[in-house]
């Protein structure tokens, strides 16, 4: 029997030599597509924190889909893509690349195959991260969680039961860890940040090197004229779970941070973890942003709301053969 991963990449394979693909993509008319991206790694057996399978694509295969997209899409910097739709251009295999977060891996192995194609993209920088040693909290909740005393001290905590739904006891495991983190994201600020306390009270505090671009290789990357930047906030803060004063500071502090650092002021803002409200798209309109991306996926499509537009995201799961890619973006339930 099949497994589900098995299956799905059975269908893809199918589909792709059957030309199911080439033929949904031309019922796609006046349609274009935003891909998001997280992290590029070389090995993720490698990485000094635990990354979550949604998060990131092998090098080889970002650099597998970068060719594909040159040969066979009209890649756009997000701004020239909204601009064509504003103007009611012909937006046909039109397509736009995204990053979210600011990761160092996305100068180091992600701009080289944009270099080499000559393929431009958006990097979306959480500011307050830019060149620190600093982790975001998913990774460093993992990044305590490995230790033996932290998952003690964790496992006395009283809201513990319900931090993971999964039930094997095997607290640190991959699986656990994928759980707990998106538990996490639904917990009030003031929970989560506790948790990280009593974490960061047993835990060692020998934290890997820095993980997130700086300010100097974010220069590099816009110099070249391919990387263009937009704001994720300061803190990566989700902005549904803060006051509208909180939110307006975050957006304001990232859009000021990249002012000064990049000289220009960033015209398109992601929302962290996708998430928004009618308020956080008023303050983005009142500071002058042009839109802002989601997580949602979708298509772009003409009368699409700027500051909602759709993504389709990429991770190795999803995508690490062209087939599979196609499929990501054509068909339902991958």
């Amino acid at each position: 029997m099949f497994s589900k991963k098995k299956l799905k990449k059975w269908i893809a394979v199918t589909a792709d030599a059957a030309g199911v693909f080439q033929l949904i993509a031309s019922t796609r008319k006046g349609m274009a597509t935003v891909f998001m991206y997280h992290r590029v790694l070389l090995s993720q057996a490698e990485e000094p924190v635990f990354v979550q399978p949604g998060m990131y694509v092998l090098a080889e295969t970002f650099r597998s889909h970068i060719r594909f997209l040159k040969s066979k899409f009209h890649v756009l910097q997000l701004s020239e893509l909204v601009e064509r739709f504003d103007a009611g251009e012909n937006v046909d295999g039109c397509c736009a690349i995204t990053f979210d977060d600011g990761w160092l891996d996305n100068y180091v192995n992600a701009f080289p195959a944009l270099r080499e194609y000559e393929v431009p993209a958006t990097i979306f920088l959480a500011t307050g991260f830019v060149g620190t040693d600093h982790l975001f909290w998913p990774e460093e909740f993992t990044f305590y969680l490995k230790q033996t005393e932290a998952r003690a001290a964790l496992g006395q905590w009283q809201n513990f039961d319900k931090l993971s739904k999964r039930t094997d006891g095997n607290c640190g495991g991959a699986a656990w860890l994928d759980d707990a983190i998106m538990e996490l994201k639904t917990w009030p600020v003031h929970e989560r940040e506790d948790a990280l306390s009593r974490l960061r009270t047993f835990g060692r505090a020998d934290q890997p090197q820095r993980l997130l671009m700086d300010w100097d290789e974010a220069r590099q990357m816009q110099a070249s004229g391919l990387v263009s930047f937009g704001a994720h906030t300061a803190n990566h803060i989700i902005l549904d779970q803060v006051t509208a004063q909180q939110a307006e500071e975050e957006i304001v502090q990232s859009q000021k941070d990249i002012e000064q650092n990049l000289g220009i002021s960033p015209e398109f803002f992601a929302y962290p973890n996708g998430n928004f409200t009618p308020g956080v798209k008023a303050i983005l309109k009142r500071y002058g942003y042009r839109g802002a991306v989601t997580t949602r996926k979708g298509w772009v499509e003409k009368g699409f709301d700027p500051f909602e537009i759709s993504r389709i995201g990429m991770h190795e799961d999803v995508s690490r053969s062209i087939p599979l890619f196609l499929a990501r973006i054509y068909l339902r339930g991958f």
